[in-house]
């Protein structure tokens, strides 16, 4: 005897998770549609607007609905795939979940930024993808799965997230500006590198409704890298240590600023937006072993 799809539980899988919907009722190729209109709406509520929510809700019923109709009409003489028995839905779910861990712990993690200390670069809200692979540090959602060595450069310029050093359970976003070995100094609001200043050239103006007052926008090159900064005119130019730090004797603070020699296996960060980052001015070097990836995608969050 063929057991027909039960309707309601199709609509309830429909509703929930569209995939299991529409593979419970024996149509894989809706399936795919369906996972792919879902993944389209998750993107453009997290990446273009918050009311693209309403499309989500609205496909998750539509799915409901469809895969009530297709349980109830469904053909007693046809037979059930795997895919559509609790074993294999099952399965494909666990998987589906393995492969999303894996590519997450090892390859590319979402990040989300909480703060502005990396504005203009990447805004408050703004939602980060990071490379992982090549940098030792493999985990997820605070669990680490297992570490090695570096194995991909670091460059000056290079936007990192990383385990900050005073408190492990959290995850900073800067930018690199220090190797190892490396003398930095940032004075009077002007950054050295081993006694050579940075260009830095100011272009305006930055105005933002994120903002309650505008900054001034420099453009600023590291190497290769070019990008812009922000510093607030009447903001002091020094920052000063919040506590000891391993090799606090490597810097000197001053009312101008600070300069540091980098220890090795250790990195100097800043934030873009200098006078508003709590960065390694006020806490010290990032190790190495705190480096989780490099970012490479940044979707800034849409402006109301």
């Amino acid at each position: 005897m063929r057991f027909k799809p039960n309707k309601w539980i199709a609509a309830f899988l429909g509703l929930v998770v569209q995939v299991l919907g529409m593979l419970y009722v024996g149509r894989p190729g809706l399936a795919v549609a369906y996972f792919a209109a879902s993944v389209l709406a998750f993107l453009a509520e997290r990446f273009v607007n918050p009311y693209f929510v309403l499309a989500t809700l609205g496909l998750a019923a539509t799915c409901s609905a469809h895969a009530f109709r297709l349980a109830r009409d469904y053909n007693d003489a046809r037979a059930r795939r795997w895919y559509s028995q609790w074993y294999g839905m099952a399965g494909i779910s666990i998987s589906f979940v393995a492969l999303a861990l894996g590519v997450r712990a090892f390859w590319f993690e979402p990040f989300r930024a909480p703060s502005a200390s990396m504005a203009p670069t990447i805004e408050t809200g703004a939602h980060m993808i990071v490379q992982k692979w090549g940098y030792g540090n493999h985990g997820f959602l605070g669990i680490s799965l297992m570490r090695s060595g570096i194995s991909t450069e670091v460059r000056r310029g290079d936007i990192m997230a990383f385990e900050y050093p005073v408190d492990q359970a959290f995850t900073f976003v800067k930018r690199v500006v220090g190797l190892p070995g490396d003398r930095i100094s940032y004075l009077n609001k002007r950054l050295r590198i081993n006694g050579r200043e940075m260009p830095s050239t100011l272009v305006g103006e930055y105005r933002s409704t994120r903002r309650s007052v505008p900054a001034d926008q420099f453009t600023e090159r590291i190497d290769s890298v070019e990008y812009n900064t922000l510093r607030e005119p009447d903001a002091p130019p020094d920052a000063p240590f919040l506590r000891a730090f391993p090799f606090w004797e490597r810097c000197s603070n001053s009312p101008e600023g600070i300069s540091c020699t980098v220890p090795k296996a250790h990195y100097f960060v800043l934030g873009d937006n200098r006078d508003n980052s709590n960065d390694s001015r006020l806490w010290g070097f990032v190790p190495a072993a705190n480096l989780i990836g490099k970012v490479r995608y940044v979707f800034q969050p849409p402006i109301h």
